[in-house]
């Protein structure tokens, strides 16, 4: 084998995949991430949504958090003697 053939031959060696297998799993787990990011987005914290909450509750006294309901944050809220809930989406 001469030093060019050799040189060449271990080119080749060093640019293929070690296995299709292995390329094709490489290509799979990108696609996975960016399916679960698409599927959760990003939620925004208590205190986001309070602010959120109390600025459309426009002076009303706040009372308390009723926590996270399925996918909005629930804050209680009265203003002349009635009790106002707001919900926030928790996705922004």
């Amino acid at each position: 084998m001469t030093r060019l053939s050799a040189i060449l031959l271990s080119a080749l060696i060093a640019a293929a995949p070690l296995s299709a297998a292995n390329a094709q799993d490489r290509g799979n787990r990108g696609d996975r991430g960016n399916q679960e990011f698409q599927r959760e987005p990003r939620r925004i914290s208590e205190a986001e949504a309070q602010g959120i909450a109390q600025s459309r509750a426009r002076g009303a006294r706040f009372v308390g958090s009723l926590g996270l309901r399925g996918n909005s944050y629930v804050f209680r809220f009265e203003r002349d003697g009635q009790i106002i809930d707001i919900s926030v989406d928790s996705r922004g």
